[in-house]
């Protein structure tokens, strides 16, 4: 009888998706019929969102991503030192321990692992689901995360999809897909003043509507608490060397990973921490070299830059 009913019901699931089966393309591989709001910070067109075939080898850190790998090497140190004062003999694994941090666009939680190995308590949200699937399996596999696991989210840093233009097919999916409630939700306001640290590396020169971002990231931030961003330069140099030779030539980035327009100025990003309260500590340039796949940090922000801020209490 048991069996019976679980067939009947199984039977009746596939008739209501076959049923419910023509709703748009959503973000990524989901299907809700809804409108995805106009100011928000997803853009459809880039790569990460558009082509989900590349991201498959995030991992291989001989792959074609092996450039973030070794990105670590720099970036957790630098958040690490601007955080704590390490003192002597003191064990890095819980140097940061009691310390909530937002990876912003975690990807396949490369920075959040790195950042969760020192001991801070790490939530990473991403707008691609395949990503945070992928976050969450990699976190269950390294043992030196066993009792310190980031907790991923499959959503963005603003309300991303307005609920009020969700129509009947949406509002199934809500209730019969519980995780999908989360791309409703504008993590920001509902997590607002909650984090130590806020970690955007190597997001927002992929994201639409900059400032709503940097808003958005700041909301979500402590009184008294850092922001770091990490991003290319937008100059002829950058471009060069960024999507020139490291993406057409050398292919230490998937092609197509960048787009000129999209890089900023440390001196815009600076004006949009400040114009949100913030106060902007230093603004420093690193470099990657690709012959050795090491990054270093340079008297110059032709290439890239990295930039520290508190929120004001």
């Amino acid at each position: 009888m048991a069996t019976k009913l679980f067939c009947d019901l199984h039977s009746v699931k596939a008739i209501l998706f076959r049923r419910f089966s023509p709703i748009t393309h959503f973000s990524n591989n989901i299907n809700i019929n809804c409108r995805r709001d106009a100011h928000s910070t997803i853009d459809p067109k880039d790569i990460f969102q558009a082509n989900p075939k590349i991201i498959k080898t995030f991992w291989d850190p001989e792959g074609i991503f092996k450039a973030l790998h070794t990105f670590n090497y720099l970036r957790v140190p630098y958040i690490r030192d601007s955080l704590i004062e390490i003192a002597p003999g003191e064990k890095f694994s819980t140097c940061l321990k009691g310390k909530k941090i937002l990876d912003v666009g975690c990807g396949p939680g490369l920075l959040s692992e790195g950042l969760a190995k020192l001991g801070a308590e790490v939530t990473g949200i991403d707008a691609n689901r395949e990503l945070i699937e992928m976050a969450k399996n990699h976190g269950y596999k390294n043992k030196r995360l066993a009792n310190n696991l980031p907790n991923y989210i499959w959503t963005t840093i603003d309300k991303n999809t307005r609920t009020d233009k969700v129509d009947l097919y949406g509002t199934f999916f809500i209730i019969c897909f519980p995780y999908i409630q989360n791309l409703f939700q504008d993590h920001s306001n509902t997590y607002a003043d909650n984090y130590d640290a806020i970690v955007v590396s190597e997001v927002i020169e992929h994201v639409a509507e900059k400032e709503l971002f940097v808003e958005s990231c700041v909301r979500a931030t402590k009184p008294g608490g850092k922001l770091f961003f990490t991003t290319p330069s937008r100059t002829r140099f950058a471009q060069f060397f960024i999507i020139f030779t490291f993406e057409n030539i050398l292919r230490n980035y998937p092609k197509g990973a960048h787009q000129y327009e999209k890089f900023m100025r440390p001196s815009e990003l600076q004006f949009m921490l400040e114009m949100n309260d913030c106060f902007v500590e230093s603004i420093k340039g690193y470099f990657y070299y690709p012959w050795g796949n090491n990054w270093e940090w340079t008297k110059n922000k032709m290439f890239s830059f990295a930039i520290e801020a508190i929120k004001s209490t």
